[in-house]
């Protein structure tokens, strides 16, 4: 859970990056457009960490910049006919870098509103290299696979925009009912392997 302790001013830096990522993952539910949850209130210590709220400053200042690995795990409560359950987990890895978003979503099989939303929800992660215009590819791409999913029953993808793998996944739990999962990390190749450019190009 803790890797090496370093320098003072190192350690600045690092703890100014874990603030950052808090503060990306506390404001991405408001960014998100979706009214038909409600999320709770944001805890400011990611998991497993069980802090007191008096032992919140002292646990920044000794242990926030030192993390090797953690995450955030946000479970909405749904407000609205037809979704069931919405969560989100935000995981960061060793130098406070974005290792995986995935949003598992349990709702009506409806393939149009599943993709808008879905693809929303990784529009207001503003990850590596994301773009406003990738939200429509994005769509187009969860759609496709959400009609697939009505139609089969179960489906699994891969898309890449960018910097950024994205992974689908769709089951039906019911006539009228599936859980769709997207799990979005950053990638340096493409999908056949080939090395990207810097500006994500293979």
């Amino acid at each position: 859970m803790f890797s090496r302790r370093r320098k003072p001013r190192e350690g600045d830096e690092l703890r100014a990056k874990f603030i950052a990522n808090r503060e990306k993952v506390r404001t991405w539910t408001s960014r998100w457009d979706c009214p038909e949850v409600e999320w709770p209130a944001f805890d400011e210590v990611p998991h497993p960490w069980v802090i007191r709220p008096q032992e919140h400053g002292q646990w920044l200042d000794r242990h926030a910049p030192f993390l090797d690995e953690y995450r955030w795990f946000l479970e909405a409560r749904p407000v609205a006919n037809g979704v069931d359950e919405l969560s989100a987990q935000w995981e960061f890895g060793p130098g406070h870098e974005f290792q995986r978003l995935t949003i598992r979503f349990r709702s009506v099989l409806d393939p149009e509103y599943l993709a808008e939303k879905l693809a929303l929800g990784i529009h207001a992660a503003d990850l590596k290299g994301w773009q406003d215009d990738d939200v429509h590819g994005m769509y187009d791409w969860l759609l496709d696979g959400t009609r697939h999913c009505a139609n089969s029953g179960a489906v699994r993808g891969k898309h890449r925009t960018g910097f950024l793998l994205n992974e689908m996944s769709c089951f039906s739990v019911s006539r009228v009912e599936v859980i769709t999962e997207t799990r979005t990390t950053v990638t340096d190749t493409a999908l056949d392997g080939t090395p990207l450019n810097a500006d994500g190009r293979a």
